[in-house]
């Protein structure tokens, strides 16, 4: 028994190469062009996000690591009485917490209790993410 070669044709359609090339060319280019933020004087480790937004940085209270405070030349004690003075004025700004993701949320809630009895009201903690 002798059995025919039947060759079968495939259509021939657009290469997926071509695609690939300019999903890669696009990648590249959002990576180069991204701005970076500016590198802080302090280094701390941010928490992961859940959710949520954003916070705007502008000028932030940094807890470090082992709990220590700096709010741009003041630090600890200092650094409390000059945001509310800044903050606890009831202007409705936003102050925002730069938090090591080192630090235990106790020393966190205690430091948002002792801004809220120094009149600031309205904290925000930064995350990465």
């Amino acid at each position: 028994m002798q059995f025919e070669h039947v060759k079968i044709r495939r259509r021939r359609g657009e290469g997926v190469v071509p695609m690939i090339n300019v999903a890669f060319l696009l990648m590249i280019f959002f990576l180069m062009s991204t701005t970076l933020a500016p590198e802080r004087n302090t280094s701390v480790a941010l928490p992961e996000a859940v959710s949520g937004k954003l916070a705007d940085e502008g000028r932030a209270l940094v807890v470090a690591a082992d709990g220590t405070m700096a709010w741009g030349q003041f630090r600890d004690d200092a650094a409390i009485e000059a945001i509310a003075a800044t903050f606890g004025d009831g202007s409705g700004r936003v102050l925002t917490i730069r938090a090591d993701r080192n630090v235990e949320g106790a020393v966190i809630a205690r430091l948002i209790a002792r801004l809220g009895a120094e009149g600031v009201t309205d904290s925000a903690l930064m995350t990465g993410g």
